[in-house]
């Protein structure tokens, strides 16, 4: 599948060396994903025009795409200290 000999692989590979080149499949992967979700955009529109779907990720969104619009909600630290401050703790001494 990767094009490594097994007992390399499994003998003599270390793990940095394993992890990347499983960050490097994963890129792979997620490259031909939006490949296919390009071709499949622009199928889409020329049959039905633009009306409803203006970007291929309006099409699906893939899960690391997900994951990367929400980390730019993140609270700064400064508006996590405020936000906490204005928190209201009961605090059982029992």
């Amino acid at each position: 599948m990767i094009g490594i000999d097994p007992e390399y692989f499994l003998d003599e590979m270390s793990i940095d060396e394993t992890q990347a080149i499983y960050k490097a499949r994963n890129e792979h992967d997620k490259l031909e994903w939006e490949k296919i979700r390009t071709m499949c955009f622009y199928s889409y529109v020329a049959i039905q025009g633009t009306k409803n779907v203006k970007t291929p990720s309006d099409l699906f969104a893939f899960t690391w795409e997900k994951t990367s619009k929400n980390r730019g909600n993140r609270l700064t630290s400064d508006e996590a200290q405020v936000k906490a401050s204005k928190m209201h703790i009961k605090k059982n001494h029992g």
